[in-house]
Formats: C-alpha cells, structure tokens, sequence
C-alpha cells in the first residue's frame, strides 16, 4: 500500500532551518541549496564531485517516503523514479529532468539561504557579505518582482537556484500527483501520462548525460526544468564545443635568456589576445556567439594551458571559430619555432530546434499552450548557455526547457522567488495535465 506522501518526514535536516511558513516547493528548495553539488570542470569521473551523491541519495529517500516504488540510483549519481499515469493508454511516456549539480564559476559550498519578505525595491545588500547588493540598476528584472519573497544566499556563495529550484519543482510535482491520486476515489485526476523523473549530474561542466542509460530513462519525450525567468520556454541553444590549448615554450634563467627563451605564458596570452574583442561573453548577446577563456592551468615559462568556449548558433559559424582559433595557432608556430602548441576540441553539444521538430514538434506547442492554461504569458526564447536537453534531443529524445524563476545564475547575485517558485510548479503540473488531454493526438510534422 502507497503511504500518504508527507513533507515533515525528511531524510535530512539542513543548517539553515527552513522558515515554517514558506509553501512546501519553496521549503523544498531552501533545504536543497544547502547541500554542497558544485561540479568540477578538471575531473574525468561521474560524477565529477562525489558530494552530487549525497543530494541524489537525498532525493532518493524522498521519492521513497512519497511512496513510489521504481525509483533507482545507478553508480554515476542519476535518480530515476516513474509517476504513473492515469488512463494513460495511447500516451507517450514523459520525461522531467532537472540537474542536482552547481556551478563551479562561485563558490558553492556553506550555502545559507535567505528570505527577504516583500521586496519593495532599492539596493538589498547581502548578510554575509554587505558589498555584495541586489540592486535594480545593475538587475533591472528586480523591478518585476515588487512585493516578492525574495530568496538569495548570503553573499558569500551562489544560490544553487540553477538548477535546485528544477529538482524541488520536480518533486514538488510528484508529491502533489500523489496526493491528488490518494485523494481522488477513482484513481486521481486523469488522464495523466506516465511521468518519468530524471536528476542528473554535471550538467554544469557539459557532461549532465554522457552516462545516461537512455533505454533506462525510457522517456518518449521530456523537458529540462532548468530556465530562467517566468514564461520562458527554451527550445533553441548554442552550438557548444570546449577547446584546451597547450603551449610548451623554453625555460632557462632570465638573465641568459636572450635567443633562448620561448615563455608559454606571453605565448598563450597572445593567442587569446589575438581572438576578435567584440566576439567575448561581455560584448555579445541574442544570436551572437562567442569564444570566451574562461579556466587557466597552472603555467610557467615551460608550459602554459588555457580551455576555451566556443559558441555559436549557427553550425557555419562554429566552423569558423573553430578555424579561427587553428590559424591562430599556426600563426604563432611560425613566429616561434622551437615552441609546441597544440590544440584540442571536443564538441559539446549541437542546438537542439532542429531536433526537436524533425523528432516531436508537439514538446514546443505544448509548452506554450500549457502556459496560457495557467494565465502565463509564454515567451520562446533562446539558451546562451547549455542544457541536458540539447545531447537528448540530439539522441532521439525532443527535451526543450522550461522556466524556473531565477535569475543572475552562477553567481553571488543569484536569486529566485517564493512566488516564482509555485509559479512555476502550477506551470509544471498544468504541463503534465496538458499532455494527458492532448498527448494521444497524432504527432504532426
């Protein structure tokens, strides 16, 4: 027999005790940012960090209290868990996926979430760190969310709202079905599809489902919940590849050096002072794509290594950055030739419209008209960034990505809102609820 899913019979107590009046997906949310996840970028297990383990058992247990019975932790940290449907006859099976990771850009460890009650505006410095300020003229999305529960860190740390306000959503969602079922005599609210729940991990270092069992996961089509603001559905993304630039130079005494000294820093810094300045995360937005330095190894005059974004909507314009920074490369093999540089990159992942539309243009339309269902004015918007669904999509599995209310992501300025948060839950479930009525219709390309 299903026990009566609860939200005061927790397999853990965090630091920071949750605010007992805070709504249980936001009480959700609290309890999960304080659980350290931050992945790392220079790590070749999966997961990258063993700490995304303790969240993924964390979630684990919980699903288990709610009362569901498939629920699985394989040995690189992905949960699976199954919501049954309800009439689900003829009903493809769908897939909610949010990524228990943080990322490394801020720190993410010893986060103490705080509760700013009916934001009225103005500069909101932090309590842990008071030079650290939200303030509307540096974050004019502020100005939107006058009367809001405003939810931050302290300052000295990220939120974790990316992507923890997904996974409480998530949860949130499979707890209120549940209850809805127990609830309903003839077997809850239906019709509902099959709802298989999927938390991965590192997706922040681009790596959330390379070692994702797809047949597992058995999902026809998905969604990440992992976007910003209220409203946007995120079906289109960059063209992603990670390259590493190696340069070994010469070292010998500074003072002899003459003739001698090939430095793998002036090396490596020229190089990247030689890609095109308007063409930078800080100088291009929209469609504009982009080659962004962005992590330096520990370097000498003898070797010198930097990793390099490369991101771009189009698959011409990848072409080009990737030659770009080759004949870049080669430029600088000619003007020093006692040193070795080389050049590695490795695709990421592709943008995923074209996938989605060819596989199930159904996961876009839906999304938008789930939206207005619950007085959301929907917006499709475009991913600067990455996202699980880009590599599932590409893999016969169409996963746009949905909204969850938060803002200033990878940084001290994170935050998200009370009110954003059982937005986007009422938004998740009406989803849901939108593909059992509609799912069975043949899929129309």
């Amino acid at each position: 027999m299903r026990r009566s899913p609860t939200d005061d019979v927790l397999p853990h107590v965090p630091p920071v005790p949750v605010p007992a009046d805070l709504p249980p997906v936001a009480a959700r949310f609290w309890r999960y940012v304080q659980v350290h996840t931050t992945s790392d970028p220079d790590s070749g297990a999966t997961p990258s960090t063993l700490c995304q383990k303790d969240l993924a058992r964390i979630l684990a247990a919980e699903l288990r209290l709610l009362g569901l019975d498939d629920i699985e932790m394989d040995d690189h940290g992905y949960v699976y868990a199954t919501l049954p449907g309800i009439q689900a006859e003829g009903l493809p099976t769908l897939g909610l996926i949010a990524h228990v990771d943080t990322s490394p850009d801020a720190p993410g460890d010893g986060v103490h979430p705080v509760l700013h009650r009916n934001y009225q505006g103005g500069v909101l410095p932090l309590p842990g760190d008071t030079s650290v300020t939200l303030d509307p003229a540096r974050q004019p999305s502020l100005r939107a969310h006058l009367g809001h529960d405003l939810l931050t860190s302290d300052g000295t740390t990220l939120l974790g709202s990316d992507d923890k306000a997904g996974v409480a959503v998530i949860m949130q969602v499979v707890a209120d079905f549940l209850n809805a079922d127990l609830l309903h005599e003839h077997g809850g609210e239906g019709p509902r599809p099959p709802v298989r729940v999927l938390f991965t991990v590192d997706e922040e270092v681009g790596r959330g489902v390379e070692q994702l069992d797809l047949a597992r996961f058995g999902a026809d089509v998905a969604y990440t919940v992992d976007g910003g603001a209220v409203g946007g559905i995120y079906a289109e993304t960059f063209n992603a590849a990670e390259a590493v630039v190696r340069i070994e130079g010469v070292t010998v005494h500074p003072g002899y050096a003459k003739d001698v000294m090939i430095n793998a820093v002036e090396i490596l810094s020229e190089l990247i002072a030689a890609l095109p300045s308007d063409e930078t995360p800080a100088t291009t937005h929209g469609r504009e794509g982009y080659f962004y330095a962005h992590r330096l190894a520990e370097s000498s005059t003898a070797e010198a290594e930097a990793r390099l974004m490369l991101r771009d909507f189009d698959d011409d314009g990848m072409a080009r950055r990737k030659r770009l920074l080759r004949e870049q490369a080669d430029r600088l093999r000619v003007r020093y030739p006692g040193s070795r540089i080389t050049v590695t990159i490795q695709d990421q992942y592709r943008n995923m419209r074209s996938y989605i539309e060819e596989t199930d243009p159904r996961t876009i339309a839906f999304a938008l008209d789930a939206a207005r269902t619950v007085g959301i004015e929907p917006e499709l918007k475009l991913i600067r960034g990455g996202t699980d669904g880009a590599r599932l999509s590409e893999q016969g599995i169409p996963t746009p990505n949905l909204f969850t209310g938060g803002h200033d992501f990878h940084s001290v300025f994170e935050w998200n809102t009370v009110q954003n948060l059982e937005q986007t839950l009422a938004y998740v479930k009406a989803l849901v609820r939108y593909w059992g009525t509609h799912g069975g219709a043949e899929v129309r390309r």
